[in-house]
């Protein structure tokens, strides 16, 4: 049993093989943008998913998303995930929502106890968060602003918390602000200025985000929706902000993630649905009436 993104729409089919069995994966920002018909596929027709955990001999293992060809320049340097000639599970070759898969050993990670399949499938947006606060490298004493209030927003959210930051997040959904203030952020209502900006708002709002931002700030971007973004170019080379963009995660990040995903209980933020329920699960997702949708097997 698959999901098939035939180019307009997705078609259940029979019909899936691989050593794998898919237990859980989640729909994320990018896959709604790939049915929304802004960010394209590699290739059509295309299995997606690439947030998702499997199991083997009665082991969950979770998964980075790039397949590698380890003798580029950049896999010679250490820098697998810009691999020049990467296939990107679920974008560019087929991705989790099968009910079976093939992987290669070097993707996996073993999923620790106490973790569920459908938390566990949150270890993909927990370690690309954790790659971006590698990069933005933030102190404690800096205030930081979230922008977006989804499931990349309140996991960023949650992270520089745990990093010690003053962080406020800015959002439309009161629900999914609660949940913020639980984390300890406050919800932003005064127009301040900030350290680091985080645009997650799945929108590319780079001149709200610059608004936001004190003079040589940093702004990380975060949303992979596939649209052009204009923002205000010299506003930001007047006040030396750095635009800090990050994508996915090494392989160092990924035990630490799992390890987050279970001490901050980020799999409050998952709604599980049956893999057959997929039509609810993203209409719940467009209609913001959820955070982050996990089908399970």
């Amino acid at each position: 049993m698959k999901l098939v993104f035939d180019g307009s729409k997705l078609v259940l089919q029979e019909g899936s093989s691989g050593e794998y069995k898919v237990k859980a994966c989640g729909i994320c920002g990018t896959d709604i943008a790939i049915l929304k018909g802004s960010y394209k596929p590699r290739k059509t027709p295309i299995v997606l998913g690439h947030e998702f955990c499997v199991e083997k001999d009665g082991k969950l293992f979770v998964s980075e998303i790039n397949l590698v060809d380890w003798s580029c320049e950049n896999c010679k340097k250490g820098e697998y995930t810009h691999c020049e000639n990467r296939k990107a599970i679920g974008i560019d070759v087929d991705g989790a929502l099968q009910d079976r898969i093939d992987l290669p050993s070097y993707l996996l990670h073993e999923v620790p106890d106490g973790l569920s399949a459908a938390e566990a499938a949150l270890a993909e947006p927990v370690a690309s968060v954790l790659r971006m606060l590698q990069l933005l490298d933030p102190k404690p004493y800096e205030s930081a602003l979230i922008l977006g209030d989804g499931a990349l927003g309140l996991i960023s959210c949650a992270l520089l918390k745990r990093f010690g930051l003053d962080v406020s997040v800015k959002g439309k959904h009161e629900q999914r602000l609660k949940r913020a203030r639980l984390f300890g952020a406050r919800v932003e209502s005064e127009n301040r200025k900030y350290d680091i900006v985080v645009e997650a708002t799945g929108k590319g709002t780079l001149d709200e985000a610059l608004s936001h931002t004190k003079a040589r700030g940093r702004i990380a971007i975060k949303s992979t929706h596939g649209s052009s973004v204009c923002f205000d170019y010299t506003k930001a080379v007047v006040n030396e902000v750095q635009i800090v963009p990050s994508r996915c995660a090494p392989f160092y990040l990924w035990d630490k993630a799992l390890k987050l995903v279970k001490e901050l209980r980020l799999g409050e933020l998952v709604m599980v649905y049956p893999f057959r329920n997929y039509e609810e699960a993203i209409s719940n997702t467009l209609e913001r009436k959820i955070v982050k949708p996990v089908l399970v097997f």
